[in-house]
């Protein structure tokens, strides 16, 4: 069976930045399984595994843009607006809560006082990474995922 929407994916990938960066993350492998042509992938993995089957090896760079987005999501916070106690450095990784009171990640960039200049941007942000996948399964969704999939993901998925 071929990848098509409407289809659920079982893939086992790793990922790595493209170029000498160090990456303090780990790179895989990984295994999920997501619903094909609803959002729960990024759209430029998705395109690449649209009409594959069980066993194809891929191997997809993704450009900053189709990935985690640019830098430079900077903004200004209170010191107040940050949920975690602790020492607010530069550098640190702090939460805010957002008006759906989602948990939103932030590295401080600098304290002004009560103030903090922070960036919003994802870790990975301005970075290409390569993505090794093999398509482990190919099945179409059940109702019910299909059903589920009429929920939006935050974030999206991978």
């Amino acid at each position: 069976m071929k990848i098509q929407p409407n289809t659920m994916v079982t893939v086992r990938y790793t990922m790595e930045p493209v170029g000498d960066e160090a990456f303090p993350y780990p790179k895989g492998p990984f295994r999920m399984e997501a619903l094909v042509g609803h959002g729960r992938l990024l759209p430029g993995l998705e395109r690449a595994l649209m009409g594959a089957t069980e066993g194809a090896a891929l191997e997809v760079v993704l450009e900053p843009e189709d990935f985690a987005g640019g830098a430079g999501g900077e903004a200004y916070l209170l010191r107040e607006d940050v949920v975690e106690e602790g020492p607010l450095e530069v550098g640190a990784v702090r939460h805010t809560m957002d008006e759906n009171r989602c948990l939103r990640p932030f590295r401080i960039l600098a304290v002004h006082g009560d103030r903090l200049r922070v960036d919003f941007s994802h870790p990975f942000a301005g970075r290409a990474f390569r993505f090794r996948v093999v398509v482990e399964r190919v099945r179409w969704a059940s109702l019910e995922e299909l059903r589920a999939a009429r929920t939006p993901v935050q974030g999206g998925g991978l």
